[in-house]
This record gives C-alpha cells, sequence and structure tokens, in this order.
C-alpha cells in the first residue's frame, strides 16, 4: 500500500511530494514504518521542514523512534517561532506604517507637552 501526499490532477510530483518521498526511504532505511513518515510529514507540514528531517535521519542515524520524534518536535517548534516572528515583523510594519501616514493628524501628541 502506498501512501501519497501528491496535489489531486498534477501530473508531475510537486516539491512536498519529492520531500515526502525522500523522508519515507530515509525513515525506511533506519527500519522504521512508512506510517512514520507520513506522521511526521503530517506535522512538519513545509518540504523544507522535511528536507530538515530527512537530513537529520541520513545523517545521524538515530537507534530509536524516540529520537526521531524529539528531533521532529525540535524542528515544528523552530518552524512554529519563525511564523511567529514573521508574524511580528507583519504587525510592527503595519503599525509603522499606519503611524507615517500622510493623513495623520498634527496633533497626534508629537509635542511631548501635548501628553500632559
Amino acid at each position: 500500500m502506498s501512501i501519497t501526499a501528491q496535489t489531486p490532477g498534477a501530473g508531475t510530483p510537486d516539491e512536498r511530494e519529492l520531500a515526502y518521498r525522500a523522508l519515507v526511504r530515509a525513515t525506511r532505511g533506519l527500519g522504521l514504518p512508512q506510517e512514520l513518515a507520513y506522521v511526521m510529514s503530517g506535522e512538519l507540514k513545509s518540504a523544507k521542514a522535511m528536507r530538515q528531517m530527512t537530513t537529520y535521519l541520513m545523517s545521524a542515524r538515530p537507534g530509536s523512534v524516540e529520537e526521531v520524534v524529539d528531533e521532529m518536535l525540535a524542528i515544528v517548534q523552530n518552524r512554529n517561532t519563525w511564523i511567529e516572528h514573521q508574524m511580528r515583523e507583519q504587525s510592527n510594519a503595519r503599525i509603522t506604517a499606519w503611524y507615517n501616514r500622510q493623513d495623520r493628524p498634527s496633533e497626534d501628541f508629537d509635542d511631548p507637552e501635548d501628553i500632559l
């Protein structure tokens, strides 16, 4: 039974599909079940994260499922941290644009004395 994540209707595999296939090969090369690769791909979500996990599996050759899952969770945490950082940067950019808008009223506390 083959478990694939190919986009319906696509003739050639996309980047995520290729990363998934590489993850399956690396997982099975360690003697671990293909279903573990399927679950990891669902948690990792992106092709980049799957490639990072594949690289880890091929270079570190972990000895237990626990080590594999621990690394997967670390990769997921790094990705989530990066996403949160990007969201904060976008929010800060919007706030800065709002403060620097052309139609800003001149009485927006430009003078520190206005606050008191």
